[in-house]
């Protein structure tokens, strides 16, 4: 899995688990309750751990071979802390609030970057999706409007379906220059 995959729903599990640990639930609790489901990847790591658990695994154990495979730095220091927690009995609690805190940051800064990267796109669509099939639409014109000038010394009037075609492949054009403008702003989607 990927480090994107990881930290898509981890700000949603770390305030679970504050909320859980909060209330007077056991880490081993709230493991099982984020394993019913809706956390993603914490979700699957978490029913994986219980499982190894029931077979005579220790939780220790467990949260480390989760660090090992883990690939999201972020990830990583919230099963650090789960891992200390369990080893040296530590406050748990103050350690999710500052990771939640700045997780919920570095998902604005995420977010910014985001909208501050599609700022051009609306203006950039809105001359290409009006302005380049009005300008083609009179260049396809432009031998009806020149009918006259057929016999004027240096004047070339264009065939009509000279551009006709014009006309369609440009329109084609600018639908498939609009088309990788749609593309590249889902591409640049933050996933959060």
């Amino acid at each position: 899995m990927s480090a994107m995959e990881e930290e898509r729903d981890l700000i949603y599990a770390l305030r679970a688990l504050q909320v859980l640990l909060g209330s007077g639930v056991g880490l081993e609790g709230a493991i099982h309750h984020i394993a019913q489901g809706g956390y993603g990847r914490f979700t699957d790591d978490c029913n994986d751990m219980i499982s190894n658990m029931e077979r005579g695994r220790k939780l220790e154990e467990e949260i480390q071979r989760l660090i090992g495979s883990s690939k999201s730095d972020r990830y990583r220091r919230l099963l650090n802390s789960m891992r200390t927690n369990v080893t040296s009995n530590t406050d748990l609690l103050a350690s999710l609030d500052q990771q939640a805190d700045r997780e919920e940051e570095a998902r604005s800064d995420i977010l910014k970057q985001y909208v501050e990267s599609l700022q051009g796109l609306p203006e950039t669509a809105l001359s290409i999706g009006f302005l380049v099939p009005l300008i083609l639409g009179i260049g396809a014109m432009a031998p009806f409007l020149m009918g006259d000038l057929a016999g004027v010394p240096g004047v070339s009037i264009p065939p009509a379906d000279t551009m006709l075609n014009l006309f369609r492949g440009g329109m084609v054009l600018s639908l498939a220059i609009m088309g990788m403008m749609v593309w590249s702003a889902r591409n640049k989607d933050p996933g959060v």
